[in-house]
């Protein structure tokens, strides 16, 4: 890659900015929002930012068996922050003293009411690192099957459908699956060394529609 412009002579983004004091301005179960001064180290000029203190995320793609079809697990819920209905993936908050994996395996459990025992990594993210601290892991839970009924937060109301490999890619051409960090548990699938190999399977257990 070729470096084309930069703020200044020396300089480096890496090089941390000095830090003058913070406040918490509000708190919830989600996230802590906090005010922060920092002081340029290249300027040295101080400027204000919020940050939101955040737990992490996880996110779950999440395959039945090829025998049975192969089919994608599909959260549809009603979204606050839209006033609308999203098409989504398993996803949810990493709880105090669980690890990413767990965290998903519960997620998982919880919201489809089901499990897997063939699971792979696809790695992470971050959601927002201009305001946000936080991370969202992603993974691939494959051969899952139902464990029984669905076990769901108070504020929680879903419907879980079982969709086909080609009509998911349908509604993610057409724009109807829009989540975000959705889409880019998706990138993340595609990059995977498996994916292929993975596809074709998926493809020669669904039949065309």
């Amino acid at each position: 890659m070729r470096l084309l412009a930069q703020h200044s002579a020396g300089f480096d983004p890496s090089t941390p900015w000095k830090e003058q004091g913070s406040s918490l301005r509000g708190a919830s179960r989600l996230f802590d929002q906090v005010s922060i001064q920092r002081r340029s180290p290249h300027t040295d000029r101080p400027h204000e930012f919020t940050r939101l203190i955040c737990p992490d995320w996880v996110n779950v793609i999440a395959f039945t068996a090829l025998a049975d079809g192969g089919d994608l697990l599909v959260v549809e819920q009603y979204r606050h922050g839209i006033d609308a209905p999203t098409f989504e993936i398993v996803g949810g908050i990493c709880d105090p003293g669980e690890e990413p994996f767990q965290s998903a395996a519960r997620e998982l459990r919880e919201e489809t009411g089901h499990v897997s025992g063939n699971w792979v990594s696809l790695g992470c993210c971050t959601p927002n690192p201009a305001v946000q601290n936080n991370r969202c892991h992603f993974f691939l839970a494959m051969d899952c099957v139902s464990a029984g009924t669905l076990k769901l937060d108070p504020s929680e109301e879903l419907r879980v459908w079982a969709m086909s490999w080609r009509e998911w890619q349908a509604m993610l051409r057409s724009g109807e699956v829009h989540h975000a960090l959705v889409l880019a548990a998706f990138l993340r699938l595609y990059t995977w060394d498996g994916w292929a190999a993975l596809r074709s399977a998926l493809e020669r257990a669904q039949p065309s529609v």
